[in-house]
Formats: structure tokens, C-alpha cells, sequence
């Protein structure tokens, strides 16, 4: 193998698959290495960690075809430290050689038959094609209520429900949901049968890091146990999760005591500005009183002191007082991305309803925190 290619697309390359590598402690060395082909006039980097591969197309000059394996650790510092923009790479048996005008340098690596096969899209496969900005907003969105530890599986991920009228993404840790519709008419499917798959949290995220440009589709494709991101320059397949996800339309307020509606950008401000004075327990309250024109956000430390915010809101049905974890409430009005919040309670201990009004695609459910 040997190519020409400029440091910049070679950079570009290496960080799209950079945290995919095994580690210092992975009990397969072959795992630490990224496989590099020279095909086509485009240059192939691969890595996997068994669970999760990326593939990163980038352009070069190919002048010998071929392949081979190199760390990935000290392939990328090299690379990102080099000063010289054009960078010539060839193989010669195991050894892997990196030259410039001033600098040459020669890394072992491993054969690459014993890289791992990662595999494509099948012939019977049939793609969900879709805008890469409307994914990344839905799975940014779903993603803010993903359980981050690995105590339940099926909750370390994002929920996708494909179905003939939309597809449904969303995510949970039994505290709090969040739930987005992407409508038919944002995407293509030549899928007739619906089906509902969960996606590992570490693919998602990997998602959102890598697929960059906002102006390419992107192509989803299914089968019964891993989904495969592609883009015209770079593919990522992972593994499905095993497990039902919960059935989570039961616990949706359908109906409320008392609706609140306000400016999201104020009650964000709010949050930031009220939880100075929170514990490790993340406590604000909501206060909302008869007839009154404006909400009070609260916040005390009996160590540091309190103080309260109020925001001018529009209000609708009995007083209440609640508790929140503020971030786990910061988390979600993030997403959305309407001006104005509309947050619907039934009670001090029941879940609330949280969404953009005229916007159905998008929703937030939390629970607040019970007071003993």
C-alpha cells in the first residue's frame, strides 16, 4: 500500500473514529489498531471495539492499492504533530512507514487479516433515508433523558419506533421522558412493516459527535440485531440492545389540574441563576399561587442561604408548590425549540407535562421529587 494524502483530511479521518479503539487494557491487541486501505481513490480508516465500528472515508492519491494495521495512539499523535501538510504513506509487510520532507518514522503494526470484519448493509437491508440535522436534533433531544449508567440496559439508550405515519425516538430513566416525532414527510422509507429497535447510549453519542454536516442525509439501516449509520464519507455500525423497552404512553398526562405557560429562555434563567443555592439533591421549587400573574422559582441552602425568581406567566387552574431536580428540568427545556413552555401538573407527586405549544412533535415528562 501507498498513498499521498494532506494532513488535514488525514486528521479529519482519524478523530471521526478516535474513540472507538480499544484500550490500553483490551485482551485483543488487533483492537488497538485501526485497519488503513487504500482503494478507489479514497482512503479507508476503520477501528472497532466489537460493540460499536466506524468507518471514515477520506481522499488521497492512491499510487499502490492495498492495506494494513497501525496503533492508533501513536499513528494519530504523529500525525496531529506533524508540520508538513503533504504526508506519504506505504506499507511493507507488517511495518507501516510515515514520511514527509523532514520526518520519517516506522510504526509495527499487525496483519490485517486479523482486523475484524466489520460488516455493511445487507442485500435485503432497505434504508430509512433522513435529513442528518432533523436526526441529530431528535436524537440530542431523546438522549438528554437516557439513563447513563448500565443498571438496566434497556434504558442506557434511545428508543426508535419506526412506524408508516412517523418515526418515534425516545429515551428514559425512570425519572423523566423525552419523546420526539419525526413526521413522514422528513424522511424516506422503502421499510412497509414497522418495527422498534433500541440503540446503545454510546452509539448515539458517537452519532452526534461524527456525523457533521448538516446538509447530507443520512441512511439507516435495520436488522434484528444492529443498525448501520451511513453517510457519504463515513459509516458507523453497532450492536442493538436486548430488552423490552418500557411502555411508556401509560404514565403521559393526558389531563391536568394546573397549566403554567412562559418563556422558556426566562425559566432557563431562572434555573441557572436560583440553583446557586441548591444541595447534591439538585432541589428548586415552583411555587404557583391563586390568582396570581407570575410563577416563583425557589431555591435554599441552609448553609449558604435562598433566594426566589419570578417569572411573568400565564396561568390556569389550582395553586401548587413542587419540587424539581433542576437540572433533570434544565435537561429538558433545552431541547425544544420553541419561545414559549407550556408545563401541565396534576398534583406535587404526580408526573408533569412538559411542551412547546403548537409543536406535538416533541415532549417531556418529569417527575419531581416527593417530599417525606
Amino acid at each position: 500500500m501507498k498513498f499521498i494524502i494532506l494532513k488535514g483530511n488525514l486528521k479529519d479521518g482519524l478523530d471521526a473514529i478516535a474513540r472507538v479503539t480499544g484500550d490500553s487494557q483490551s485482551t485483543l491487541p488487533i483492537l488497538r489498531n485501526i485497519l488503513v486501505q487504500a482503494l478507489d481513490n479514497r482512503i479507508k480508516l476503520s477501528a472497532t471495539n466489537l460493540e460499536l465500528a466506524v468507518t471514515s472515508f477520506v481522499s488521497g492519491k492512491i499510487i499502490e492499492a492495498g492495506d494494513g494495521t497501525v496503533p492508533f495512539a501513536i499513528f494519530s499523535a504523529i500525525i496531529n504533530n506533524l508540520q508538513a501538510e503533504r504526508i506519504n504513506i506505504e506499507t511493507e509487510g507488517g511495518t507501516l512507514f510515515v514520511k514527509t520532507d523532514n520526518y520519517e518514522a516506522k510504526i509495527q503494526g499487525l496483519k490485517a487479516e486479523e482486523f475484524p470484519i466489520i460488516p455493511g448493509a445487507t442485500n435485503d437491508a432497505l434504508p430509512i433515508e433522513i435529513q442528518n440535522t432533523a436526526l441529530k436534533d431528535a436524537v440530542s433531544f431523546a438522549v438528554s433523558a437516557a439513563q447513563t449508567t448500565n443498571a438496566r440496559p434497556e434504558l442506557n439508550g434511545v428508543f426508535f419506533n419506526f412506524e408508516a405515519q412517523a418515526l418515534i425516538l425516545a429515551a428514559t430513566d425512570s425519572f423523566r421522558l423525552a419523546e420526539r416525532r419525526i413526521s413522514n414527510e422528513a424522511f424516506t422509507a422503502e421499510i412497509r412493516q414497522g418495527f422498534k429497535a433500541i440503540i446503545p447510549l454510546k452509539a448515539i453519542q458517537e452519532f452526534i459527535r461524527i456525523f457533521k454536516s448538516d446538509e447530507e442525509k443520512v441512511k439507516l439501516f435495520f436488522n434484528h440485531s444492529q443498525i448501520l449509520f451511513k453517510s457519504e464519507n463515513v459509516e458507523m455500525i453497532s450492536r442493538l440492545t436486548g430488552g423490552e423497552f418500557p411502555d411508556y404512553e401509560a404514565i403521559i398526562p393526558k389531563e391536568s389540574e394546573t397549566e403554567i405557560l412562559l418563556q422558556k429562555e426566562e425559566l432557563i434563567n431562572a434555573l441557572k441563576l436560583t440553583s446557586s443555592f441548591t444541595d447534591r439533591l439538585n432541589e428548586i421549587r415552583i411555587v404557583v399561587k391563586d390568582n396570581a400573574k407570575n410563577i416563583e422559582v425557589y431555591a435554599a441552602s441552609q448553609g449558604l442561604g435562598e433566594n426566589r425568581y419570578l417569572i411573568p406567566a400565564k396561568i390556569k387552574g389550582a395553586p401548587l408548590e413542587i419540587i424539581f431536580n433542576w437540572r433533570y428540568l434544565l435537561d429538558g427545556l433545552k431541547g425544544f425549540n420553541g419561545k414559549e413552555i407550556r408545563i401541565a401538573f396534576n398534583g406535587d407527586a404526580r408526573p408533569v407535562r412538559i411542551e412547546s405549544p403548537g409543536d406535538t412533535s416533541s415532549l417531556y415528562i418529569l417527575m419531581p421529587i416527593k417530599v417525606a
